[in-house]
């Protein structure tokens, strides 16, 4: 019986790591450089691999075909005997052995299936043998690179999700923890390998044994959901909508160059590296057939197991005009589809993984999440569609502990550890329309969860451009019930969050020292398509996440989107339900800032805005110590700044283990741009332009938006907290 571990990530950095300098280590593309050597007193993951040929005799001659990059004639064997940090997924001779063998067989049987009916489709994969010599140099490279993750981790407290860095091939390793009949337990890496001897230290990083070829889906994501039966009735939905050739999106930017440098930062040393790749990955949140057969499961007490009854229920909630035409962008089923597609990969975790729903176990440079977005407050995060003009909440509600049982568990849970999506107000209990209580609080399924629905044992959600999660729910948008109840609240957006491209690109959250890019990522013109350079002296940077403090950097996230230059850019809104709403902008203040015109949709919002630090601004906002303050003081005094266009920081986000919160610091406050109507099917854009004298090159902070509706902003019955 399969038991499932939910454990916090530990890495471990080696000595070589701190020896060299970002500048030192080697991008995919280069050559090992001999001169940047040094002399090991111990086992490399080669001299293991090549000490050990009874056991990985052809995994070492498959590094040595594996070239690093087109631009090297390096082998990735001659990269392990270098200096660097490494996790080396090592298979045996005996995986490797089964591995082609069952490639080759699978090649033959399609084959000779085509012979007989050519509208069967030949297996390729590049085996075409079943002997190690036949494999091709581009091959072996593709094997290899699935196997290296150019990062040293240790599995001790490895958390169930995926390893925090994708492979040298781009790809994430998810990660189950599972305990075999004699009791033993096992990381299970992609859902077939398993890792027979773990941890294995040596100077240049760890050795993960492993029993079975690491093979991760070369499918798109349409491609690869077709391959799991009991997900039939969406996938033949999306076909015949005509939106698998959206979802077979993945290269954006073919002549992409990741080896170009940014202009270096506020003209400090050092010129910041592109992204690594241009490219799009998507989310899917599907039912699975025996859920959507279910009548319990929606408010037409059906069962739905062809595609006219899933249009019927689509009907009752995305209108009934072009029924039957399903490939029509106003049919109810295409809008159905569209709203369970996420432009960006999130994976169920950040923790163990570039980029997940939430911030969670996220620990850099002396910046922790659990301590600085403290789990006595929910965490939350919003996520456009590609259902026009809409967006879905994800939340893990830890201040909600009403007992939830998984599917397919016998032991229950409580929702404050699901992740959730379009968690209601009121702790979850309430509902405007009556018919969605069907609809809402959908919880997104952990692998191990799918894998217990009928059919799903073998369950595979990572694909090429994306990945794949259940949902315990049919989900549903409402535009009544998203103004009316889900999205009736003050909004917040770390800025990074409203670009997909950076969490699609591993830019955003990265989990550890990046080897070529350091702490800071040239964010190139036209790389996110929310983003736009009005001049061409505006340089944009991605921060990760640093240390925060009371008298230093003090963000919502620890990370922050950096601007330098003679600035003038602007990004478009987040979609939200139309209303009137009070936007707010966040950001910390430095003798660096520049001063800035605020614009909303081409029009001048108020005066400059000052954000450089000192007595002079800090007068103009009226910012106040609290610390000697009853609770009828602060909220006087909060009033005050209000009415000067001003708020402090928000008590929810901690900068110390004391807890004490961004509005103790006079860094952190947040800027009342104003009231503006914002229309749903419209797109809304804020400008930021440098105005202060000539000459001088400032810095522009962009931390985190927020938007509250005004009806959050008028309930005397409920007034806004300083949360």
């Amino acid at each position: 019986m399969k038991k499932t571990f939910g454990k916090e990530i530990k890495v471990w950095a080696l000595a070589a790591v701190t020896l060299f300098s970002g500048a030192a280590f080697v991008s995919c593309d280069d050559e090992v450089d001999a001169e940047n050597r040094f002399t090991f007193k111990g086992e490399l993951i080669s001299n293991y691999l090549e000490n050990n040929p009874e056991r990985f005799s052809s995994f070492c001659a498959i590094l040595d075909k594996a070239k690093i990059g087109k631009k090297s004639s390096g082998s990735i064997l001659k990269t392990l005997s270098t200096y660097g940090s490494y996790t080396c997924f090592a298979p045996t001779n005996t995986a490797i052995e089964k591995y082609l063998a069952n490639e080759y067989n699978a090649y033959i049987e399609s084959v000779e299936a085509n012979k007989l009916d050519p509208s069967v489709q030949i297996y390729r994969t590049g085996i075409t043998s079943p002997y190690l010599e036949d494999i091709s140099d581009s091959m072996a490279t593709e094997i290899a690179k699935n196997h290296i993750i150019e990062m040293g981790y240790m599995t001790t407290d490895i958390n169930e999700g995926a390893f925090p860095k994708v492979t040298m091939n781009r790809r994430v390793t998810t990660v189950e923890w599972i305990t075999d009949e004699a009791g033993r337990v096992f990381p299970l890496l992609n859902n077939n390998s398993r890792i027979i001897e773990q941890d294995l230290e040596k100077e240049n990083g760890y050795v993960q044994v492993v029993d079975e070829v690491l093979n991760p889906s070369s499918s798109n994501i349409h491609e690869l959901l077709g391959e799991h039966p009991s997900f039939s009735l969406f996938s033949t939905a999306i076909q015949a909508t005509g939106l698998d050739k959206l979802l077979s999106t993945y290269e954006i930017d073919p002549d992409y160059d990741n080896t170009l440098l940014g202009p270096s930062f506020s003209n400090k040393p050092g010129n910041p590296h592109y992204p690594e790749e241009h490219k799009q990955r998507y989310t899917l949140l599907v039912e699975s057939n025996d859920l959507l057969a279910d009548p319990s499961k929606n408010h037409l007490g059906i069962s739905i197991t062809t595609i006219d009854a899933l249009e019927k229920l689509a009907s009752e909630w995305y209108g009934t005009e072009a029924l039957g035409d399903y490939s029509n962008p106003k049919n109810p089923l295409y809008k159905y589809i569209l709203y369970h597609i996420i432009d960006r990969q999130l994976l169920y975790s950040s923790s163990t993984g570039p980029g997940g729903f939430l911030m969670e176990a996220y620990e850099w440079m002396g910046f922790n999440s659990e301590i600085n977005l403290p789990t006595t407050f929910d965490r939350y995060d919003y996520f456009e569609t590609l259902l026009p003009y809409t967006m879905i909440k994800v939340t893990k509600p830890f201040t909600n502990e009403t007992t939830y049982i998984p599917y397919g568990e016998a032991e229950s849970s409580t929702l404050s550890k699901q992740i959730i999506l379009n968690y209601s107000q009121d702790m979850g209990t309430r509902c405007n329309n009556q018919n969605m209580k069907y609809y809402i609080n959908v919880v997104v399924e952990p692998a191990r969860i799918t894998k217990t629905r009928p059919g799903l044992e073998n369950f595979d959600q990572s694909a090429i451009n994306g990945i794949i999660h259940t949902i315990d729910r049919i989900l549903i948008y409402n535009e009544e019930e998203m103004a009316g109840n889900i999205l009736n609240e003050r909004m917040r957006w770390d800025t990074s969050s409203l670009f997909p491209e950076l969490t699609n690109n591993g830019v955003r959250w990265l989990p550890e020292e990046n080897v070529t890019a350091g702490d800071k990522i040239y964010i190139p013109d036209n790389f996110c398509t929310r983003l736009r350079l009005r001049n061409n002296q505006t340089n944009i940077y991605y921060l990760r996440p640093h240390k925060t403090g009371l008298e230093g950097y003090s963000t919502y996230m620890g990370d922050e989107i950096m601007v330098s230059g003679k600035y003038d850019f602007e990004y478009r809104l987040p979609y939200v339900p139309s209303g009137n709403y009070e936007l707010r902008f966040g950001f910390n203040q430095s003798d660096a800032r520049g001063i800035a015109q605020f614009y909303v949709d081409g029009k001048i919002c108020g005066i400059p805005v000052d954000m450089r630090e000192g007595e002079e601004t800090e007068e103009m906002i009226g910012w106040f110590d609290e610390s000697e303050m009853n609770e009828e003081e602060i909220d006087a005094n909060d009033k005050s700044m209000r009415n000067r266009g001003w708020m402090k920081g928000p008590a929810s986000v901690h900068l110390t283990l004391e807890k004490e919160s961004m509005r103790v610091t006079k860094k952190a406050v947040r800027r009342i741009v104003g009231t503006f109507r914002l229309n749903s099917g419209v797109d809304h854009w804020i400008r930021f332009k440098d105005v202060r004298e000539a000459g001088l090159y400032n810095e522009l902070s962009q931390d985190y938006l927020e938007l509250v509706p005004t009806a959050v902003l008028n309930d005397p019955s409920k007034p806004e907290d300083k949360y």
